[in-house]
């Protein structure tokens, strides 16, 4: 076909996925699955006509690998917690490297023993279908809102497994062929491809991190396009490594350093580019998917496919159970608990990289090999994907807590009571507005009043609440410029360290403020500390302007949570106590403060002038934002009247 009848090929399929996710919604399916299998009838049909699909072999390898999966990694691995991936980099690192070889040596031997299959074969089926593929699982957990840690080990294993499973596939496959492989060689070879696409992509982020503070929106997403596709075909057609380890790592170090280095347009934009190029590339791979498995092969081979999907299943068993339990006792990490392990094990879904990884021809295995895949694939998006929200239910894991409907009962209180305070202040009292309003007030508060929190749960309530004002107080600041970028590294880490410590019951609130910095940052300090210092990042004026931050961030908490003393189960002295901490927070930085000025007034008169007008700017964004919110003013409006209230105060 030429490019014309490409372009309208997948213009039809784009247009035919959009409509039958629709479908999907509407029965509640998973999109991905219900693509396949309109792939999978589509390719049977054409079967019957003599129809044959154009990507198969190598050309869907191609497709997949150099088009579909630097979008599909970089948008999983930007939309990723740098942070938490890091704080539960053992138990992914286990799942992703450790696991998927114990699971390719339990599918190995199995194919061997039982259907005789030569056993450097037998592995290299092994390393091509254990790479999990959990699209349709993290749709779903999103929508369910299942805890933040689950999802991160999700995410974190499949983004590291695919190229895990790629360079192990390589590896095999020669020894499949009949080529002389070393185990030592093998393992050098795992080892520098893996890594040396983790640093060609660490580089590569940290080189587009540098030029995001004087990029605009438009030119800093061509930017993040460039990075996710440059890194990968830098590291995988040019040097020899991992395209996949380096758009992963590419995309974690832009997720660390866009909230001090981009502005909040930039990561606005790039949140929306790359939902929707996921969203495209996700609608386009599985039908492609679906296309590329010929059901005639299941067939001939329904004994072998229907051990294939047997096998997989208990490998899977078989790797995550032990080896979690190995590294939470030898590593100390939090216990990952038996809930999340069941749903590890059965949201391990195969998809795009298995299918992509083509057989050479003169593989004596092929066809078997290739029925099995399609077999796998199609059951476990079938099966697995289609039950995994029930598994969620049943196991309790998308019930919220009474904390979190208070909060965001809270929140709904809080919107409302915004509404209402615009309306009288622009003298708007229209009748059906003002009762719809007082109707969603009283609503709230009726829901509120049934949730009947313990003492310590209303503690939880009120130092969540706070923290989260104060990481939007810090992120509002770096955005107004008056927080240098490494000051606002070490605030918002500070912050998510506290909420992340709080959530799992490990401090009290009172132990929040002197909680030691945890070891990695402690390190990056040191590190960061032998360097010489970035233009601007002057000491006395960075301890200054973290200070201030911390000052103004306690003062938004200490009057945010005087919304509570209008809501129901929350108890005068327990508000009291989390207010007393958060002054205690302020005074600390204020004396911060007053040494500072005692030893530098004259070296910080332009940091307070600075101060005062990054704050303006601020205070007059949070007033048009909370009018924009309610639909009393267009955002465009609120935008253009923020900045020349700034341009004012500057002048």
């Amino acid at each position: 076909m030429d490019l014309s009848e490409w372009l309208l090929v997948v213009s039809g399929l784009l247009a035919l996925a959009v409509l039958l996710g629709a479908l999907a919604e509407r029965v509640r399916l998973p999109v991905t699955a219900v693509l396949t299998v309109v792939g999978v009838a589509a390719s049977w049909l054409g079967g019957q006509f003599g129809v044959a699909s154009p990507l198969q072999g190598e050309v869907f390898e191609e497709v997949v690998v150099f088009l579909f999966l630097p979008v599909l990694v970089f948008e999983a691995a930007y939309g990723l917690s740098t942070r938490a991936f890091v704080r539960n980099l053992a138990p992914i690192l286990v799942l992703a490297i450790p696991a998927v070889l114990v699971a390719a040596l339990f599918v190995g031997f199995a194919l061997f023993w039982v259907l005789g299959v030569p056993l450097s074969a037998a592995l290299l089926f092994g390393a091509l279908i254990c790479a999990t593929d959990p699209v349709a699982v993290v749709a779903i957990f999103r929508e369910l809102g299942v805890p933040s840690r689950l999802l991160t080990l999700v995410e974190g294993e499949s983004l590291l497994n695919d190229g895990v499973a790629i360079v192990l596939f390589s590896i095999l496959l020669a020894a499949a062929l009949g080529d002389e492989v070393s185990a030592l060689a093998g393992v050098w070879e795992f080892v520098s491809v893996f890594l040396g696409g983790a640093a060609i992509g660490t580089a590569v982020g940290l080189a587009a991190a540098l030029a995001l503070p004087w990029l605009e929106h438009l030119p800093a997403a061509a930017l993040s396009v460039a990075v996710a596709y440059g890194g990968f075909v830098l590291a995988d057609a040019v040097l020899g490594f991992s395209g996949v380890m380096a758009t992963v790592a590419a995309g974690l170090v832009l997720s660390a350093l866009a909230p001090s280095r981009a502005s909040e347009r930039v990561r606005a934009s790039w949140r929306e580019l790359w939902e929707a190029l996921g969203y495209v590339a996700n609608a386009l791979l599985f039908l492609l998917i679906g296309l590329a498995i010929d059901p005639l092969l299941f067939g001939e081979h329904l004994g072998a496919v229907t051990l294939a999907v047997a096998v997989v299943l208990a490998a899977r068993v078989a790797a995550v159970v032990p080896l979690v339990s190995v590294v939470e006792r030898l590593a100390g990490v939090p216990p990952v608990g038996f809930r999340n392990e069941a749903v590890l094990i059965w949201g391990g879904l195969r998809g795009g990289v298995a299918l992509a990884l083509a057989l050479p021809e003169e593989l004596p295995q092929r066809e078997l090999f290739v029925a099995m895949t399609g077999g796998v694939v199609l059951a476990t998006l079938l099966l697995n994907a289609t039950t995994v929200r029930t598994l969620v239910h049943r196991l309790g894991l998308d019930r919220p807590t009474r904390a979190d409907r208070f909060l965001a009962d809270g929140a709904r209180l809080s919107g409302v009571r915004a509404a209402q305070r615009q309306l009288e202040a622009l003298g708007l009292d229209e009748p059906a507005v003002v009762a719809a309003l007082r109707a969603a007030e009283e609503a709230v508060r009726r829901e509120l009043a049934r949730i009947d929190l313990s003492a310590d749960e209303e503690l939880e309530v009120l130092t969540r609440r706070g923290l989260f004002v104060e990481r939007d107080t810090y992120q509002r600041l770096s955005d107004a410029g008056l927080l240098p970028p490494s000051a606002t590294r070490a605030l918002l880490h500070e912050v998510d360290d506290q909420i992340e410590a709080l959530g799992v019951g490990r401090v009290t609130l009172e132990g929040l403020y002197e909680r030691p910095r945890p070891r990695l940052d402690r390190l990056w300090e040191r590190l960061s500390g032998l360097l010489p210092s970035p233009l601007g990042d002057d000491p006395t004026e960075l301890a200054y302007a973290e200070a201030a931050a911390r000052r103004l961030a306690a003062r938004r908490t200490v009057e945010a949570l005087e919304l509570f003393e209008r809501l129901p189960n929350v108890r005068a002295e327990t508000l009291e106590r989390a207010q007393r901490t958060f002054v205690r927070w302020e005074e600390a930085a204020v004396a911060a403060l007053d040494e500072l000025d005692g030893r530098a007034a004259h070296d910080l008169m332009g940091v307070h002038r600075r101060q005062a007008e990054a704050l303006c700017r601020v205070a007059a964004e949070d007033a048009l934002r909370e009018l924009a919110d309610v639909g009393l003013l267009p955002a465009a409006l609120a935008e253009r009247t923020a900045e020349e209230v700034a341009a004012r105060a500057e002048a």
